[in-house]
């Protein structure tokens, strides 16, 4: 027996909106500190402009890239999970509604892509999918994927293999020549980005962005970690763990330990044997995989803790204050790139290059207050989101009453 302080079945998740929120945070200061460049850097470094930019770049490094949007990840598998119990108490049908719903978002990361190739709304829509034919699989099956594709165990078999494999032919190898070439594209692509016009921007966006985004997701096993990340997203919905009670604050409690310990030792692996992407050794297989971890176990780190805190004082601090942030996650999103491109891209201020890492953090910062003091407003008068309401719309053919208090439970 345990004590339960849940919600009624169909109310929001407030803490689930917390989290979402957090996750966008850590995004904006992760594409900030890459200056929204989502493509191969010019040279390593290249916003570190001060040894205050390299200390904070280091700090991005190991702190937020990748963590924040393994969060997001698993929040969109959590989501599916949620809304397919939402369909189940009402009777309605669930896979049809959600096929549309999913190609309505990849028009929406497709208009996202063409300014920004970045996006990561495409993959989800194309992993999503996926999770349809799943969603009877009992959680025992489904969590031992998601444990496997999460640690990127495809990745470790495929790097072993590599490392076994007989060395490449003479014509498959990488000569001075094609690394000259490889190294004039990023410089092209550099060059476009930052002071391209919008048809150009737009154009390498949608070639070599699309192209590029796709090979970096299957060569870093981002892929098929993030379809992961749905798997558990989903499990975890369906356990309802994100319902305050005494039982599932002890398992964050214990997940808070376990992933703090695991993030600690391999983080600080991390220091001492940076892993890179290429893989020519063991120690650099082992490399990787430390790096995989100390990604995946900071994140559950920061979810738990998260957690804990927001259950402390739902009703008081800085994080309630998130949830109106959380709610409209896709139109922050959206809104991050807007802001951007604009500051960094040619179409807009240029300042890609020019703008150091910890001055490019710290506007993402200044940024993100603004949205949340936005969407705090914004939630006061209406019940969704200006793209989230669109969303609806489309989806279900009409548009949608988004009047505070007009709209019924999705």
């Amino acid at each position: 027996m345990h004590t339960s302080r849940t919600a009624p079945a169909g109310e929001r998740i407030a803490v689930v909106d917390v989290l979402r929120a957090v996750a966008l945070f850590g995004i904006i200061i992760t594409h900030c500190a890459q200056g929204y460049l989502a493509s191969r850097p010019p040279r390593p470094g290249f916003m570190n402009l001060t040894e205050l930019d390299a200390v904070v770049a280091n700090l991005v490094m190991l702190l937020a890239v990748g963590k924040f949007f393994t969060i997001f990840s698993f929040l969109f598998g959590l989501s599916f999970a949620l809304q397919m119990h939402s369909a189940a108490q009402k009777g309605a049908a669930f896979a049809g509604r959600f096929i549309w719903r999913l190609t309505v978002l990849g028009l929406i990361a497709l208009v996202h892509n063409v300014f920004y190739a970045g996006d990561i709304l495409i993959i989800y829509v194309f992993l999503g999918l996926l999770l349809i034919p799943l969603r009877a699989v009992g959680n025992r099956v489904l969590l031992v994927a998601a444990l496997l594709l999460i640690l990127n165990v495809p990745g470790l078999v495929l790097g072993w293999r590599a490392l076994n494999a007989p060395p490449p032919a003479a014509e498959q190898q990488m000569t001075p020549q094609l690394q000259a070439q490889a190294a004039q594209d990023v410089q092209r692509q550099f060059d476009i980005k930052k002071s391209g016009s919008p048809a150009e921007i737009i154009r390498l966006n949608l070639t070599d962005g699309l192209e590029s985004k796709l090979v970096f997701q299957v060569r870093s096993g981002r892929l098929w970690m993030t379809f992961g990340l749905f798997l558990l997203g989903l499990c975890a919905g369906r356990l309802e763990i994100f319902r305050d009670s005494d039982v599932h604050r002890r398992f964050f409690r214990n997940l808070m330990w376990g992933a703090g310990v695991a993030a600690a030792m391999t983080t600080v692996i991390g220091i001492i044997r940076p892993a890179g992407f290429q893989v020519n050794s063991v120690a650099d297989l082992l490399a990787g995989f430390s790096r995989t971890v100390q990604q995946v176990s900071l994140s559950a780190f920061y979810l738990a803790v998260v957690t804990l805190l927001y259950w402390r004082k739902p009703a008081r601090g800085l994080l309630p204050a998130l949830a109106p942030v959380g709610k409209m996650g896709l139109t922050v999103y959206l809104t991050q790139t807007v802001f951007g491109v604009l500051l960094f891209q040619g179409f807009g201020f240029g300042m890609i290059g020019e703008l150091g890492t910890a001055p490019a953090v710290a506007l993402g910062i200044l940024f993100f207050v603004a949205q949340i003091l936005g969407a705090r407003w914004w939630m006061t008068y209406f019940s969704m989101g200006p793209v989230e309401w669109l969303w609806r719309s489309l989806t279900y053919f009409k548009l949608q009453p988004n009047t505070r208090g007009a709209m019924k439970p999705a």
